[in-house]
C-alpha cells in the first residue's frame, strides 16, 4: 500500500509507513549492504545478525515517521509535491496548448521526481526525528517517499473529470507512462512517461471546454509519441532550469 492516496483530489499522506517497500529495499545491493553494516555491530542474535538488523533497522525508521514533528513535515511535502508539478508547468519549452485562454501543459515525470527530491532532501535531512537513522536508511527513506507520492497519483488515474489539485488554479488531468524522455540509466522508472497540468478556470469547466481538455489530451499524446529520444532528452534539457 502506497504511503500517499488522493483524497477528494488531493493528495495527502495516509499517516504512517508500511514494510513493503523497506523489504525490497533491503534485497538491493545498497539495501544489503547497509544491513550488513548494521549486522556487523551485533555481537550475536538468537535469529540470526542480518535478521536481526533489518528488524532494527525498520523499527528505528517507522519510530522515527511516528514522531508528530516529522509526521507533520511528511504531509506538507505532500502539498510541495503537487507544487512542484504547478511550477514546472511554466517552463516555456514543454508542449503546450492553449484551450480558450487556458494552459494545457505536458510535464516529464522525470523533471518532476528530480526537483521533487531535491527539495525533499533539503528540508528534512536535518530533521532531528532521523539523526540516528544509517545514511543509507535516509536516502530510502527520501527517495521512497516521492516514489510513493507518484504511485498515488498514478493510482488515482487524473482526468479531466477527476482532477487532482496542484496550486493556484493548475490541476493535475491525467498521467501517462512509457514514454522515455531522459536516459532511464540513471533516471530508473521516473524515467519514463509524463503527466498533463490544465490552467483550470475559477468559475469550473463546462462540459464542451472538458471535450475539447479530452481531445488535446489525446493530440499532445500522438504527438511526443512520434518525437525520437534524441529530441525528447533535448526538450526535457531546454525545459530544466539552469
Amino acid at each position: 500500500m502506497s504511503w500517499f492516496r488522493v483524497n477528494r483530489g488531493c493528495l495527502e499522506y495516509r499517516g504512517r509507513i508500511t514494510r513493503a517497500s523497506f523489504t525490497k529495499w533491503t534485497a538491493t545491493k545498497e539495501g544489503a549492504a547497509a544491513v550488513a553494516r548494521v549486522a556487523s555491530g551485533i555481537r550475536f542474535s538468537l535469529f540470526g545478525r542480518s535478521r536481526s538488523a533489518r528488524r532494527r533497522m525498520w523499527q528505528a525508521l517507522e519510530a522515527a515517521s511516528r514522531v508528530e514533528s516529522l509526521a507533520t513535515a511528511i504531509g506538507v511535502e505532500a502539498t510541495r509535491y503537487m507544487q512542484v508539478m504547478a511550477s514546472l508547468a511554466y517552463a516555456d519549452a514543454l508542449p503546450r496548448v492553449h484551450i480558450e485562454l487556458h494552459r494545457l501543459v505536458l510535464v516529464p515525470r522525470a523533471m518532476i521526481a528530480g526537483r521533487a527530491l531535491t527539495g525533499l532532501f533539503e528540508r528534512l535531512a536535518q530533521a532531528p526525528a532521523l539523526a540516528d537513522l544509517d545514511e543509507a536508511v535516509h536516502i530510502f527513506f527520501f527517495n521512497q517517499l516521492v516514489i510513493d507520492m507518484d504511485a498515488a497519483l498514478q493510482e488515482a488515474s487524473p482526468s479531466p473529470r477527476r482532477p487532482v489539485q496542484a496550486h493556484d488554479e493548475w490541476a493535475c488531468v491525467g498521467v501517462s507512462k512509457g514514454i522515455v524522455w531522459v536516459d532511464p540509466l540513471w533516471a530508473g522508472p521516473d524515467g519514463t512517461g509524463h503527466v498533463f497540468m490544465y490552467e483550470f478556470p475559477r468559475a469550473g469547466l463546462p462540459r464542451r471546454a472538458r471535450k475539447t481538455l479530452e481531445q488535446k489530451i489525446e493530440e499532445m499524446s500522438a504527438s511526443v509519441s512520434s518525437l525520437s529520444r534524441v529530441e525528447r532528452g533535448a526538450l526535457v534539457r531546454a525545459a530544466s532550469p539552469r
